[in-house]
């Protein structure tokens, strides 16, 4: 080429490498993430029946076994800072910010909380533990930051795509959006729950693999499915509005160990007198169906009320997991108390309706909620499903109205470009910095 002679169009095959290259990363990066979710997670529940053993535990033992996690906790959370699930999942953007110290204490910490008892997921312990193998790969293979973040968010599609069973929900969950810009999550979310489930059913007989069984279903009234629907509403709108107050007040103590000390104290006292609250909920869901059959209305109502509080003060109190397996437990429950008060109404579709609306209102993703629970839920119950999550879509927008974003002041300067690190002068593109951890 001369100079000052134009350069041509790219060449079909650098078209095809560039289209083909991320698909290719989706792929391997998600699959592998989908592997090392398997492996940790059942590393989780082996540390969990270790902790725990088979035979049930008293209160005492449940009270004291909680209280020596939040002083694991403690110590983790001396060496460095946690991030929740949503940072975790908001760092998949800028993966070159992240603090490996940060990392490896967050997985730590989430293991910790599940290994004893927390009523929270295992998500934030297999994100951080992925994020971090996802660091090793993009020092090993990526040659830029484009790369790098392509290589962070396919572990975490692959990573959620396997623990959830549903690839569609994990690529919407970055937004509740899934758009063609998601197409590179989607494909690494299938790779990932591929691998996951293959390796499940083949190494560890299944165990690990997401679903939500239902009670028996029965002929009933559909009018009545009323009552479990704002049950399932109230308990999802009650989560949003206990969660950024217990967070808000553990912000205001002076020093962050307390709000911990505080949280677990209570608790332990609230698994000591309900042992229901422990654990996720995934596992219970059978407890629950089996005290509807007897038609045990009053229990079921309690620790439906009392997993919620569980779930509120470990989020606010620094035991790290998801919301969406306790949220599932919550619904199910109050529906199943539903369900057990009024004998003319569907026991199966009483608890799909109450849990759809449950997770949409307090997971504040519908479209994700929708494609998780019609993939994962073992039932009929369409019907229930879309009524629940419009409801809870309805509610959602009245009680919690989107927020305004502020205007900037005339003449203030732009914002940075998505994907330019902090520090660097507002306009700059990203790609154009060269600082990593």
């Amino acid at each position: 080429m001369t100079p000052g002679e134009l350069p041509g169009p790219p060449s079909r095959a650098a078209r095809l490498r560039a289209t083909a290259k991320p698909l290719i990363t989706a792929i391997l990066m998600g699959g592998f993430a989908g592997l090392i979710a398997i492996l940790t997670f059942q590393g989780m529940m082996a540390l969990q029946h270790l902790v725990w053993g088979d035979e049930a535990a008293g209160p005492a033992r449940i009270a004291l076994t909680i209280l020596l996690g939040g002083a694991l906790l403690i110590l983790l959370a001396r060496i460095a800072p946690t991030e929740t699930m949503d940072e975790l999942l908001r760092d998949t953007e800028r993966p070159w910010q992240r603090s490996r110290r940060t990392i490896i204490v967050t997985a730590l910490s989430a293991i910790v909380a599940v290994a004893f008892g927390g009523a929270i997921g295992p998500e934030a312990g297999l994100l951080a533990v992925v994020a971090q193998c996802s660091a090793i790969v993009s020092r090993l293979i990526a040659r830029d930051e484009a790369g790098a973040r392509a290589i962070s968010e396919a572990g975490a599609a692959g990573t959620l795509g396997g623990l959830y069973a549903s690839p569609p929900a994990a690529a919407a969950l970055d937004g509740d959006r899934l758009t063609p810009s998601r197409f590179a999550s989607l494909v690494a979310a299938v790779s990932g729950f591929v691998v996951f489930l293959w390796v499940a059913r083949n190494v560890f007989g299944g165990e690990g693999v997401t679903a939500v069984p239902l009670p028996a279903p029965s002929p009933g009234a559909d009018w009545l499915l009323v009552i479990p629907v704002l049950a399932g509403l109230a308990l999802g709108v009650l989560f949003r509005i206990l969660l950024p107050a217990a967070q808000r007040l553990a912000a205001r103590l002076r020093r962050p160990w307390l709000a911990t000390v505080a949280g677990t104290v209570l608790f332990a006292l609230l698994a000591a007198a309900v042992p229901l609250v422990r654990f996720s909920g995934h596992h219970d869901l059978g407890t629950v169906n089996a005290l509807a059959a007897d038609d045990a209305w009053m229990p079921l109502a309690l620790v439906a009320v009392a997993k919620l509080v569980a779930l509120v003060l470990c989020l606010a109190s620094g035991w790290r997991g998801g919301e969406i397996f306790p949220l599932i437990f919550i619904g199910a429950a109050a529906g199943a108390a539903c369900a057990a008060l009024l004998p003319g109404l569907d026991p199966a579709s009483a608890v799909m309706i109450a849990m759809a609306a449950t997770v949409t209102v307090g997971w504040r993703r519908p479209l994700a909620a929708f494609l998780l629970l019609v993939l994962v839920v073992d039932g009929p119950v369409i019907v229930p499903l879309l009524v629940g999550i419009g409801c809870g879509i309805v509610v959602d927008k009245l009680c919690f109205p989107p927020r305004a974003e502020p205007e900037a002041p005339a003449g203030a300067a732009p914002d940075a470009a998505p994907g330019t690190p902090p520090g660097t002068p507002p306009g700059t593109p990203p790609g154009s910095s060269s600082r990593a951890r």
